[in-house]
């Protein structure tokens, strides 16, 4: 859903505490990208700019390339490794994890409805 939401061939993601988070410049417009999330982008420009799940607590995430400083991030994770395409290869010392692995995980996705369909 990431590849398709940013048209990238991946989602690069920086996440916090929605009470650490602010929008400095405007406000985004939000899509639900599926029954269990949100996204959000630039209503001028389209620019993906956010990712967050309608859960209590869900941290925000921002894409890194909207930041004005993207080289400050540090990459400690990769979501979704199951995704990844066969001949992209960098990263490969990150550690990832596949989409749905926990079972508390399994069981929230169970439900979701996506709206992003390639039909």
């Amino acid at each position: 859903m990431c590849q398709r939401a940013t048209g990238g061939l991946f989602a690069a993601l920086a996440g916090g505490s929605p009470a650490n988070f602010s929008w400095t410049r405007g406000t985004p417009s939000f899509y639900a990208s599926s029954n269990l999330a949100r996204r959000g982008h630039c209503a001028r420009c389209g620019t993906p700019l956010s990712f967050q799940y309608h859960t209590p607590g869900a941290r925000i995430y921002t894409t890194v390339g909207s930041l004005d400083h993207p080289g400050d991030v540090v990459l400690v994770k990769q979501f979704g490794i199951e995704s990844k395409l066969d001949w992209v290869n960098f990263c490969e010392q990150v550690p990832g994890e596949r989409t749905g692995e926990s079972a508390q995980a399994q069981d929230f996705l169970a439900g979701m409805q996506n709206n992003q369909s390639r039909d």
